[in-house]
């Protein structure tokens, strides 16, 4: 048995940079986040590289996951328990061509410097 300490005043931080072209590779970090909220956990997501293609809206409910029905469902779990979603500007314009105005509601588009500060303040980082 693990022995866990109070998640009373942890910060998470999950750093999410594959997109829907490995669809089984996104859902676990989402999951995964959106458990840790529910455990009373600071929770944040940091959506990078191609990451930022699955917050464009409509593209969550494209990507169908093997065990049936959509990543959408995650992402609105996660949400629906308090993770704060960021995604990076430079990966978002620059290597998605993805405009902040297209992406789902409740995201923060931030620089790049943003994930420095988000790891430095977290307890744990964890990297997808």
């Amino acid at each position: 048995m693990v022995e866990v300490s109070s998640p009373e005043g942890k910060k998470m931080l999950f750093v999410m940079t594959t997109g829907p072209e490995d669809p089984e590779k996104t859902y676990a970090p989402l999951y995964t986040a959106a458990l840790s909220a529910a455990m009373e956990v600071d929770t944040s997501m940091y959506f990078l590289m191609h990451a930022p293609k699955l917050l464009k809206k409509g593209a969550a409910e494209q990507v169908k996951l093997k065990k049936g029905g959509t990543l959408k469902q995650f992402i609105d779990m996660a949400m629906q328990n308090g993770v704060k979603f960021y995604v990076c500007e430079e990966s978002l314009v620059d290597l998605c061509e993805i405009r902040p105005e297209e992406l789902v509601g409740g995201v923060k588009v931030v620089g790049s410097s943003t994930l420095t500060d988000l790891a430095l303040d977290a307890d744990s980082v964890v990297s997808f």
